[in-house]
């Protein structure tokens, strides 16, 4: 493990659909956070008895969250517009079981001499923000739907 801290001007997040269409989020010019990660993708039920855990058991598939901003500036009207499903020739990663669309997402970051890297596919847009300001931003919230890997690890392996 690197003793070198990774920060914000490290990662270089990339959007695809099926269609063979990505854009680039260069993360110096704003920030990514993903939350709800669960071991093996899974939400866990706490069962209770008169006030003792009785047992704990593995229910529905947790759905983690990634949102993203950028200066608005960055990244390029191309980036939105492949996040909106309005890319000329967009095609949804999920297109095999219905009409959402949905993207693939790799992060990669690299510190010292050291490489990670996020895979999350089917990435289903909850909601696009503009917030004008001293520096107007762009922020972008996912739910992810597929399969998950943290450095070539499934977290999450399907559906």
């Amino acid at each position: 493990m690197s003793l070198i801290p990774s920060s914000f001007v490290d990662g270089v997040l990339t959007l695809s659909d099926d269609g063979a269409h990505s854009e680039v989020l260069e993360l110096a010019m704003g920030d990514m956070k993903l939350s709800g990660v669960t071991p093996d993708g899974r939400n866990i039920e706490i069962s209770e008895s008169r006030g003792a855990v009785v047992g704990l058991r593995k229910t529905t598939r947790a759905k983690p969250m990634l949102s993203m901003s950028a200066m608005l500036a960055s990244p390029s009207a191309a980036f939105h517009r492949l996040a909106l499903g309005k890319t000329s020739g967009f095609v949804s990663t999920s297109a095999d079981i219905g009409d959402g669309l949905t993207n693939d997402l790799s992060f990669t970051f690299n510190y010292g001499a050291e490489t990670r890297n996020i895979t999350a596919d089917d990435l289903l847009l909850r909601s696009w923000d503009v917030s004008e300001g001293p520096t107007s931003t762009i922020s972008l919230n996912f739910e992810v739907i597929g399969p998950l890997e943290l450095d070539g690890v499934s977290i999450i392996p399907s559906r």
